[in-house]
């Protein structure tokens, strides 16, 4: 995901209009009445539980291009009555940065295995861009432009998937407006039922991935709807959605307030999430 990429040396199941016709590509979809029908299909197919399978992602590349033809010409800006609610206009954008990254992949020589150094200078995320909402956008304006600094939600972090196998696993379906806050919490909850915080009580050490450091400020901020954490900083986040088991074990390294341990943080891996 995704950082905001100066840091490294270094989206909506809505009344929405139809699908706008295709390229005349052979064998292109039908319109549709539900924007994220065919994503979602497409998703449930090439999402597995260690990664994406790419392979098949090439496999429907004209069924994610209709996807991308519907998002370059519909939107929160240019078509807003079709986006009336904060919870469309997130799920349109989650859904639109995780389209475009399946999209940039697939379309990538298949040797790439690394998307940071796919292209230079963080050209992946920051120097392609592509038609989104009316817009010539690269998929940093879409995440630090529309949407940290709208929602000023950390749970998106666990949303928007960079095809790196430290970022959050893609989740196998579109996000809806009408779910998206639910599937938010799923999304986090998941996460966190792995194995991707380790707490070590010798040395009252807790590690988690780079994410948490790059965004300290999101991470450190009280999750819409809920109350503030009892612990301070991003560990809070985490105490916050941990399960049980974990959450006992943050508390007895760390004390009640979180200040008694010490919060390190894993090197990010950039290579492809891609499985078969």
């Amino acid at each position: 995901m995704k950082r905001s990429l100066s840091l490294f040396a270094a989206a909506c199941l809505c009344a929405a209009p139809t699908f706008a016709q295709p390229r005349a590509d052979a064998g292109a979809p039908t319109a549709s009445a539900d924007p994220w029908a065919g994503l979602d299909a497409l998703l449930r197919a090439v999402v597995r539980p260690a990664g994406v399978d790419y392979g098949a992602v090439r496999a429907r590349l004209t069924e994610l291009r209709a996807v991308h033809d519907w998002l370059a010409t519909h939107g929160p800006r240019t078509t807003p009555d079709a986006f009336r609610t904060a919870s469309a206009r997130e799920a349109y954008w989650l859904n639109a940065y995780n389209a475009t990254v399946l999209r940039g992949v697939a379309e990538a020589p298949t040797s790439m295995r690394n998307v940071l150094t796919y292209l230079p200078d963080n050209g992946f995320f920051r120097g392609r861009r592509w038609r989104v909402d009316g817009r010539a956008m690269s998929l940093d304006d879409i995440e630090n432009r529309e949407v940290r600094p709208v929602f000023r939600d950390a749970r998106v972090h666990f949303a928007l998937n960079c095809a790196a196998r430290s970022c959050p696993p893609l989740r196998a379906g579109a996000y809806s407006a009408a779910r998206v806050e639910a599937q938010l919490d799923e999304q986090v909850r998941r996460y966190f039922a792995g194995d991707r915080v380790t707490v070590d009580e010798r040395t009252d050490t807790v590690r988690v991935v780079q994410l948490f450091e790059w965004f300290r400020d999101d991470f450190s901020a009280r999750v819409p709807g809920r109350p503030a954490s009892t612990v301070a900083g991003p560990l809070g986040f985490v105490h916050t959605f941990a399960p049980a088991a974990l959450r006992a074990r943050i508390e007895a390294a760390c004390g009640a307030d979180g200040g008694a341990c010490t919060l390190a943080y894993e090197p990010y891996d950039w290579t492809l999430n891609g499985v078969r």
